[in-house]
């Protein structure tokens, strides 16, 4: 009898280009590549564009028009607020000698398509908004070498998000017409699969002084004694909490962390002395 063995290789198919434009509404002056929409949004920018010489494609763009807006989803991966910008924003600005032809966008992100956060922005600096440095061609995923707009969710606040919208600026800002959206591409993200919004993290364990708990919505936080006695009670932010633990007795704890989106989800830690 002859044994055969079989391998299963996982490959993952998660990529940080937005996969998704659940939404769009389109204002005065647009029309170009909407013929194309929305897979020339979709996907990474253009790899032919650079300072000079920007992408000029319908294929590779979309024009919004004046107020226009656009929703794009992370759909096999969620962005995440790490070490530095955590996602880009491309359009086709392009330099000519020590000067740029720019067209901007309002940048808004969301963890669920409901609730919007927009970036702060100045109308004078142009700080804050997309539509503001060209593409350089180089790696979209290195914020260092690509170009474009770059944003960091420590800015707002958000330790994750899955939406981005971008609206044209309008008459609110002056520059050089209407925002040509070529792509939005994550720098720090995680697959979506795993991942679990009522995930947490709780350091140091054992613990002396204070306790950290990372997560990534806010919630209810409970400590229990072994034998189930409530011992303290408080509602957390997303993000790092901190725990003053000098008043616990040595011992054993459970950590119930609760939101109304999903299970509680518990732990143990060691309060040493």
């Amino acid at each position: 009898m002859t044994s055969v063995l079989i391998f299963l290789i996982c490959i993952s198919t998660a990529d940080p280009w937005a996969d998704d434009s659940p939404g769009i509404s389109y204002g005065e002056g647009a029309g170009f590549g909407q013929e194309f929409y929305p897979e020339n949004i979709l996907g990474p920018p253009d790899p032919d564009a650079t300072t000079t010489f920007p992408s000029c494609s319908e294929s590779e763009l979309l024009t919004l028009g004046k107020y226009g807006w656009v929703v794009l989803e992370f759909v096999d991966n969620i962005v995440l607020d790490g070490a530095g910008p955590d996602f880009s924003v491309f359009e086709n600005v392009f330099q000519f000698g020590s000067s740029y032809f720019r067209e901007c966008a309002f940048v808004e992100v969301s963890q669920d398509g409901i609730s919007w956060v927009m970036f702060p922005w100045d109308s004078q600096t142009l700080e804050g908004l997309a539509g503001v440095w060209p593409t350089t061609g180089d790696d979209p995923t290195n914020p260092d070498v690509s170009g474009g707009d770059q944003f960091d969710l420590a800015d707002i606040g958000l330790s994750w998000i899955k939406y981005v919208r971008l609206t044209d600026c309008g008459d609110d800002v002056q520059d050089g017409g209407l925002f040509d959206l070529d792509a939005v591409v994550a720098v720090n993200w995680q697959e979506t699969e795993g991942f679990n919004q009522n995930d947490l993290g709780c350091y140091p364990n054992p613990v002396n002084d204070c306790l950290n708990i990372q997560v990534w919505v806010s919630g209810t936080v409970r400590l229990y004694s072994l034998n189930g006695r409530l011992i303290y009670e408080n509602q957390i932010s997303e993000g790092l909490n901190e725990i003053e633990m000098t008043s616990f007795s040595q011992g054993i704890y459970v950590l119930r962390f609760s939101t109304s989106t999903g299970p509680d989800n518990s732990t143990l830690f060691t309060v040493a002395r």
